[in-house]
C-alpha cells in the first residue's frame, strides 16, 4: 500500500473522528461527526437529513462555508482509498438504515461512504432505526481505507473499520435471517429487518474532479435549512427557496465532483 500524503491522512483521520486539540474550536475541522453531514450531501432528496436528526445527529453547515476546502476532503478520501486497494478479496459487515438501504437498492450503488466492519456485527446499534444486515464482498483492487493499515494511532481500534467510498455498483442476494442475527437490535430495540449479500463489481475506480467554480455558494440558504431540519420543520414548511437550491446543490456535487448523476454512475 502506498503511504498517504499529508491530505489524504489528514482527510482519513478526521472521517474516523481524530480531531488534534488544536482544532477543537475550529467549525469545519473540529467536527469529529463530519461523516453524518459529509455523507448527507451525497444522497437524494432529505430523507436522510430528516433520519439522521430523527436519530439525534447534527447537521453541520460549516462544511458547505468553502466549497474547495469540501471538494480537496472529497478528492483525498477516494485518494486514500484508491491508494488502500486490497491484493484479496476482503468481507466487511455493515448495518444499514433499511431507508437508505432501499435508496441503495434502486440504483444497485452505494449512495455515499461506506463504513463495515471487518469483524462481524455488534449485538447492538442504538443509533441506527430500521435496519438491515450487509455482507460486504469487496474484490481485489476495490478502493477501500483500512483504517488500522493507514493511521499509526487508529483511536478505534476495537472496530476495525473498513470504508468504501460513495457510488460502487453490486449485485445482491437476499437471504434468511440467520436465527442468531434476530437478536440484532436498532436503537427502538427492534431486529434487523433482513439480510443480505452485497457484491460490489470489480474494476470500479475514481477520476474525481476538484475544480469546486462549478458547485454553487449555498451556505447561507444550507445554514437556514439545516437550523429548520433540526427542529423537525416538515418538509413541505421548509422554505421553498433554500430547499430548492440545497437539492439543486446536491445534484451538482454528484455531477460536478463525482461524475455520477441521479444514482447513474459515470466514472
Amino acid at each position: 500500500m502506498n503511504r498517504l500524503n499529508a491530505d489524504e491522512l489528514r482527510a482519513v483521520k478526521y472521517y474516523e473522528g481524530d480531531i488534534p486539540e488544536q482544532a477543537h474550536a475550529d467549525p469545519f475541522w473540529g467536527d469529529a461527526h463530519a461523516y453524518v453531514t459529509l455523507n448527507a450531501l451525497l444522497f437524494d432528496g432529505l430523507l436522510t437529513e430528516y433520519t439522521r436528526i430523527r436519530e439525534g445527529k447534527r447537521l453541520n453547515p460549516e462544511m458547505l462555508a468553502d466549497l474547495p476546502r469540501l471538494v480537496r476532503l472529497y478528492t483525498a478520501l477516494c485518494a486514500a482509498a484508491q491508494k488502500g486497494a486490497q491484493t484479496t478479496e476482503r468481507l466487511g459487515y455493515r448495518v444499514e438504515r433499511a431507508a437508505d438501504f432501499r435508496i441503495c437498492m434502486k440504483n444497485r450503488m452505494t449512495a455515499a461512504f461506506t463504513s463495515t466492519s471487518l469483524r462481524g456485527f455488534l449485538p447492538s446499534y442504538g443509533d441506527k432505526q430500521e435496519i438491515v444486515l450487509l455482507n460486504c464482498h469487496v474484490p481485489a483492487g476495490l478502493p477501500v481505507i483500512i483504517f488500522a493499515d493507514m493511521l499509526d494511532d487508529y483511536r478505534k481500534a476495537n472496530e476495525a473499520e473498513m470504508l468504501l467510498p460513495p457510488f460502487l455498483r453490486f449485485t445482491l442476494m437476499q437471504r434468511p435471517l440467520p436465527d442468531a442475527d434476530r437478536t440484532i437490535t436498532d436503537l427502538n430495540g427492534n431486529p434487523p429487518r433482513a439480510v443480505y449479500d452485497l457484491y460490489f463489481l470489480p474494476g470500479q475506480q475514481f477520476a474525481l474532479h476538484t475544480d469546486a467554480a462549478a458547485l454553487p455558494d449555498i451556505y447561507a440558504a444550507a445554514k437556514r435549512l439545516f437550523a429548520q431540519i433540526q427542529q423537525h420543520t416538515p418538509e413541505a414548511l421548509l422554505d421553498p427557496g433554500d430547499c430548492a437550491a440545497y437539492l439543486h446543490f446536491k445534484q451538482a456535487l454528484r455531477e460536478q465532483v463525482f461524475g455520477c448523476a441521479g444514482g447513474q454512475d459515470s466514472l
